[in-house]
């Protein structure tokens, strides 16, 4: 066993934030140590509530107690030398320790150690008192039979449970009783008429000795609880100053102690992983800041974690955390703390911190938690974002440190993911821009902000407009239209982007049917969100939408991405089916970026492929790059896919493309992304009549002949 600190052992035990009220109720009522407790808001402080253990050592029932100050349990003896300091503890509002003669409600006396501590709030007013009573009668009974009759002593002291031991004025042992001689690892002989210094030098000038010099010197009751290393116990000791000397009582709380421990590295240790939690990092926040020396923070956030979750499922998240904080809790040392402090968010704290250092860190952070995690039997792979803030105690509070380097992280994460950003006070603007963003963007739906944008896709045979992408805009009353690269990621691990998925279905297919009462049947594409893709109601709303509007089926083409095929194949294959076997088209996006595209096309019911504008953008300085295009278009109608070439932007580009089979175009140069009242000005003036405009689903295009 080794020694905690005195600064450990005093932490908190509990983290009464987190933990209920039953919880505590259920710790006091189970306790067998008498509690009572007052309110000095009140006149005279009356008592609010005992404890059963009380009720049973005083005779006396909660309802016969409280309203009345503690003080009627001395009954008349109220001359007692304690009370006076006690009285003084409690108008000061400190904690204070003493030993009473108190009365049971049939008159019968018992002594009490009782420790008193004040309760604050947060304003750091006492709102309670709390007193523990110990009944010590056995022990004051010891102490007087000792004073009264000496024949009576060995037979009282060797019956108690605690260890006991007197000595004279010279410190030598005049008693000793047999347990005491146990813990002590001597014999009663080789102990008394010895000098307990001698026997015992190392506790010279240690707790002990200044506990016994503070009883002698004044002649009043001491307690100490502390380590004893020589003996490896932990030790808690009553030191009664008397006449011939001192008599001590003592007893091994190592058990507690150690049970009190679990009960701190609980409050400050996260379960899940064994790291610090939130509490202990802020504590180790102010600790260092307190020195003002520098002081780093890196927050990290890991990516893509809740896919985890919902493709693998709650158990293999759990899992893949503890890996994550057994990889984290090695870059622990004497400068830096790691802690969890939310779900899939870590923090570590470094001292003596520079922002070299603190790269160097992140760098290593990131590298390690880029491997693999095996979970069951499945192989997780899981990346992280890490933002990076560095100040000092005068320029910074830890809540400060905190929230700069979780701005850090999302910069990151708008880099990319997978990497780090360093907090900047320059960029402290853009980010509390960011931060204010992620507040409203929650909110956007309900206040009818978000607005859908549609791009134009024509026939590459007679650039007729057969369709529309519809893409999501956020028309922010104070910074206009934002596109979704700025939002949509603050909205894709929240339940949030379920509603948005909901409202961008609903909202294109209204404005297919308006179009199609105007004459025009386009093919609308929709984007579905990684979180839609794995949900198996999708196919149901999409059902009841297109009912609801009295649209065809086929006139609706959900657009997914290859890397959204990849957090659950199974749950994506169910949906897909679902859908297709309802009708709608599926066209797979960004196609030839990934590795495994030719796999998708034959696990998934894709109609479409949509040839990456990479490949388009470098056409006209690459003829591999159209090469590769006509050889893809051709793959695909070898498996009678229709084709969209997008990203299409120059006249060169177009008339390349046009060379191929391919059967739809769309970019900047057919049209950008424009509101529904631009785009129906686009079909009114692509034919003199809406009825002679080309139907974008009505007719089979040539891949499905």
């Amino acid at each position: 066993m080794s020694p905690l600190s005195w600064e450990y052992n005093q932490l908190t035990l509990v983290n009464l934030e987190d933990k209920p009220a039953a919880f505590f109720k259920g710790l006091i009522r189970a306790s067998t140590t008498s509690i009572i407790i007052t309110d000095p808001q009140q006149g005279d402080n009356p008592i609010v509530w005992v404890n059963p253990a009380f009720e049973a050592v005083s005779g006396y029932s909660l309802e016969e107690v409280v309203g009345r100050n503690p003080r009627f349990l001395q009954n008349s003896d109220r001359g007692q030398p304690p009370i006076a300091a006690l009285r003084e503890a409690v108008a000061a509002g400190r904690a204070h320790t003493c030993t009473l003669r108190n009365y049971c409600k049939d008159g019968t006396q018992f002594w009490s150690r009782m420790h008193v501590f004040p309760v604050k709030n947060d304003e750091g007013k006492v709102v309670n008192f709390v007193a523990f009573l110990e009944d010590v009668s056995t022990a004051m009974r010891a102490q007087a039979a000792v004073a009264s009759a000496r024949e009576h002593l060995s037979t009282v002291l060797e019956s108690i449970s605690d260890g006991f031991f007197s000595i004279d004025h010279d410190w030598r042992f005049t008693y000793v009783n047999n347990r005491a001689a146990a813990w002590m690892r001597r014999t009663r002989e080789q102990l008394l008429g010895k000098m307990i210094w001698d026997e015992f030098p190392e506790a010279v000038g240690e707790a002990f000795h200044q506990a016994y010099l503070r009883a002698l010197e004044s002649q009043e009751a001491t307690s100490v609880e502390t380590y004893y290393a020589p003996l490896e116990l932990w030790v808690g000791a009553r030191i009664y100053p008397s006449a011939d000397g001192m008599t001590v009582f003592f007893a091994d709380i190592s058990e507690r102690k150690e049970a009190e421990a679990r009960l701190v590295h609980m409050a400050t240790h996260d379960s899940m992983t064994g790291l610090h939690n939130r509490f202990s990092c802020l504590r180790t926040l102010d600790q260092l800041l307190a020195t003002d020396s520098m002081v780093g923070v890196l927050f990290i956030d890991l990516d893509h974690f809740k896919e985890v979750n919902d493709a693998h499922g709650h158990h293999a998240g759990d899992l893949a955390l503890q890996e994550i904080g057994r990889r984290l809790a090695t870059f622990e040392n004497t400068d830096t703390t790691v802690s969890r402090i939310s779900g899939d968010e870590f923090v570590i704290v470094l001292a003596n911190a520079e922002v070299g250092k603190a790269k160097a860190l992140a760098a290593a952070v990131l590298q390690r938690l880029a491997e693999p995690i095996a979970v069951d039997h499945l192989k997780v792979t899981l990346g992280a974002s890490i933002g990076i803030a560095l100040g000092r105690a005068r320029e910074h509070t830890a809540d400060e440190l905190l929230n700069n380097a979780d701005a850090a992280m999302y910069a990151a994460k708008d880099n990319g993911r997978h990497t780090f950003s360093v907090f900047l006070p320059e960029s402290a603007r853009l980010i509390k821009e960011r931060l204010q963003l992620r507040q409203e963007v929650f909110s956007a739906l309900e206040r009818r902000q978000f607005v859908l944008f549609y791009q134009p896709q024509i026939s590459a045979a007679n650039g007729a407009v057969v369709g529309a992408e519809a893409l999501l805009r956020w028309d922010h009353p104070r910074l206009g239209v934002i596109a979704p690269g700025a939002f949509l990621s603050m909205l894709e691990d929240t339940p949030a982007i379920t509603a948005v998925g909901a409202w961008v279905c609903e909202e294109a297919c209204r404005q297919a049917r308006e179009w199609e009462l105007l004459g025009y049947q386009l093919q609308m594409a929709v984007n579905v969100s990684p979180r839609q893709l794995t949900d198996e109601n999708l196919p149901l709303l999409l059902k009841n939408l297109v009912a609801h509007y009295g649209l065809d089926t086929r006139c609706i083409k959900l657009e997914v991405t290859e890397s959204m095929l990849t957090q659950d194949i199974g749950k994506a294959a169910t949906v897909l089916r679902s859908l297709e076997d309802e009708g709608f088209r599926i066209a797979l996006d960004d196609f030839g970026t990934g590795y495994s595209n030719l796999s998708y096309l034959r696990q998934f019911p894709i109609t479409t492929i949509k040839i990456d504008r990479s490949f388009v953008e470098q056409i006209d300085e690459d003829q591999r790059c159209l090469d590769i295009v006509i050889g893809v278009i051709a793959f695909a109608k070898s498996l009678k896919l229709a084709v969209i070439c997008e990203g299409i932007e120059t006249e060169a580009q177009a008339s390349a493309i046009r060379s191929t089979e391919c059967d739809v175009l769309q970019g900047y140069l057919i049209g950008k992304p424009m509101r529904a009242g631009e785009f129906q000005a686009l079909l009114l003036a692509q034919r003199s009549t809406p009825q002679q405009a080309d139907p974008g689903c009505g007719q089979a295009g040539p891949a499905e002949h």
